[in-house]
């Protein structure tokens, strides 16, 4: 059993005219890396592929599945971490305490705990499920960031999370052994070499 979690690649960016934060597609340099994650993803024996419901991830994978043959599961509960309900000029100081304090929300969100457990309900049956294939899960960095913390522990922090890359790909095997940009482990693929 292998879970590949996919941090998405690169989208247009955020306050992009036309674009509400969570259906920010993928941009054109986003659309290459997609397109090289499933040429390097494509000779892994994988049975499913599931994704985050926000374009910018569904479309990190859809050239996989395309690849392979088969559909993209969306799995409402991959959707990003949502940090309040109100516009924040200063979210990323709102990102970096919700780091030291897992208790931590805003009016409206959610705490690094609820998110943590929320990603750990879709990857635990997930796991069950793909106890004989590896199953692609596309999702958000700060999402995937905490479900790594609760296998690595306090190695993945707010800084790991600012670092991780766009594309990124994390293994999870079967003994809990997690590989993959800035772990200190090779990652799975080489999703950073140039299109």
């Amino acid at each position: 059993m292998t879970l590949l979690l996919v941090r998405h690649a690169e989208p247009v960016a955020p306050g992009a005219a036309g674009y509400e934060e969570n259906e920010r597609p993928l941009s054109e340099a986003g659309r290459a890396q997609a397109l090289l994650l499933a040429e390097q993803l494509g000779s892994i024996e994988v049975g499913a592929v599931y994704s985050s419901p926000y374009p910018r991830a569904r479309q990190t994978v859809e050239p996989l599945a395309q690849r392979l043959g088969m559909p993209i599961t969306v799995v409402p509960d991959l959707r990003e971490r949502l940090l309040g309900t109100a516009p924040l000029p200063d979210w990323a100081d709102h990102v970096e305490r919700s780091w030291s304090d897992f208790s931590y929300a805003l009016e409206g969100g959610e705490s690094s705990a609820a998110a943590q457990e929320r990603m750990w309900r879709v990857l635990g049956p997930l796991a069950e499920r793909h106890r004989d294939d590896a199953a692609v899960v596309a999702s958000h960095g700060n999402l995937i960031a905490l479900a790594l913390h609760r296998l690595a522990g306090p190695a993945v922090d707010f800084e790991f999370w600012r670092s991780m890359p766009l594309p990124a790909v994390y293994s999870i095997d079967a003994d809990g052994s997690v590989e993959g940009p800035g772990l200190g482990t090779p990652s799975t693929v080489d999703v950073q070499r140039p299109p």
